[in-house]
């Protein structure tokens, strides 16, 4: 039996540990014994007891900061901030005697970093002299802002280092090689649903009204400038004359107020709903007619690979992932700009509904054959049988 221990670093349910929770499901069945360090307790380690699966707390640091913080960045040249960036390091590599005595009761075989932020599932392969599988999920320094502690290309030649890297779309492999063949960088797509998920989803939804008399877009992300959330809320707005029945619905946790009182200035504090932290996307997918994905620099868009198993139509900014999964008026829309830009995709649904529903039918064919958890195991457990089986007969 194939024995992993995946590290996480953080412990709530967005896109990442929600991608682990899958590929752990979907390993288990292919008798790999899987094991994980979790920061902290939290929704992830409830979700791992539930299954039974074995977890061990380890409060590791990232190596990544805040604009200001980082040790290369403006004022970040300050002795007190380098000194802060090398206490973290010092942190990690306090917890590697515990975790490498745990990992070895475990007798793991191969650590495996289920984000780029943290370095500490590097740090216990080099000691335990074990393989080492990096997942790269998202771009830290576009996306959400981040700076590197001791710069960018210091991190990624640390990363490049392992035995085997995983990109979850052409987009994130590109980030790292400069378009330069890899051979052991692996692309696969996140998995989202089992194939049965997908056909019992599809039954729900052909059997959804067709009408309720509005029209509901959703996201779903944390609340901030990334995500777009502003934009949606002012593309709606210009709507709100012309298409009265349209609604947003906005999933997750972050700044609120701010756009509350955008959505009351805009004279559409009515029509945006804030739901906060929902632990089930489903939820929101089953009463939604459409998704917005307004990222500029979604590393793949698990939401909207989840959004098309739905059946649902997807407008989604024009770069990075995104462009990957959306095949434009075939699966839904793509758009470049601001507010106005989405606003003219939004117009498109509200105005052609009959349409709209085909865009998102075409989706659910494409995400059964691209996103099946089962699928998405398998050629991470290949990844993993080569490099052990490479290791042997070295």
């Amino acid at each position: 039996m194939m024995r992993v221990c995946f590290v996480t670093h953080y412990h709530t349910l967005y896109g990442a540990n929600r991608s682990l929770l899958d590929l752990i499901d979907g390993l288990t069945p292919l008798g790999v014994a899987c094991h994980v360090i979790a920061p902290c307790h939290g929704p992830i380690t409830e979700e791992l007891a539930k299954r039974e699966i074995p977890c061990v707390i380890a409060p590791m640091e990232c190596w990544v900061s805040l604009p200001g913080i980082a040790v290369f960045s403006g004022i970040g040249r300050k002795f007190k901030l380098f000194r802060a960036s090398i206490q973290k390091l010092y942190k990690n590599r306090n917890l590697l005697p515990r975790l490498v005595h745990q990992l070895k009761n475990w007798q793991i075989d191969l650590v495996y970093t289920n984000s780029s932020v943290t370095p500490l599932g590097a740090m216990l392969a080099s000691q335990l002299k074990c393989r080492h599988v990096w997942h790269l999920r998202e771009f830290c320094d576009l996306h959400y802002g981040f700076q590197y502690d001791f710069g960018k290309w210091w991190t990624q030649a640390v990363i490049r280092r392992a035995d085997a890297l995983v990109a979850i779309s052409k987009a994130m492999a590109h980030y790292y090689t400069g378009g330069a063949e890899w051979s052991h960088m692996h692309l696969i797509y996140n998995g989202v649903l089992s194939r049965d998920g997908f056909d019992i989803l599809y039954k729900e939804c052909r059997a959804k009204p067709s009408s309720t008399g509005q029209y509901s877009f959703a996201m779903i992300g944390k609340l901030c400038a990334a995500k777009g959330q502003e934009t949606a809320v002012r593309a709606l707005a210009l709507l709100k004359h012309d298409f009265p029945q349209a609604r947003l619905s906005i999933a997750g946790e972050g700044e609120m107020e701010p756009l509350i009182r955008l959505a009351n200035e805009l004279g559409i504090g009515d029509k945006v709903s804030f739901l906060g932290y929902v632990s089930d996307p489903y939820q929101v997918y089953r009463q939604a007619d459409a998704l917005l994905m307004c990222s500029r620099y979604e590393a793949m868009g698990r939401v909207t690979a989840e959004a098309m198993s739905a059946c649902l139509p997807v407008i989604g900014y024009d770069q990075a992932g995104t462009s990957e999964i959306i095949e434009h008026e075939r699966t839904g829309l793509l758009y470049r700009g601001g507010p106005a830009e989405l606003a003219s995709c939004m117009r498109r649904l509200l105005e052609q509904p009959e349409w709209a529903e085909q865009l998102g039918k075409n989706g659910w064919d494409v995400a059964r054959s691209r996103f099946c958890i089962e699928d998405y195991a398998e050629r991470i457990h290949n990844v993993l049988l080569n490099l052990l089986q490479r290791r042997a007969s070295s």
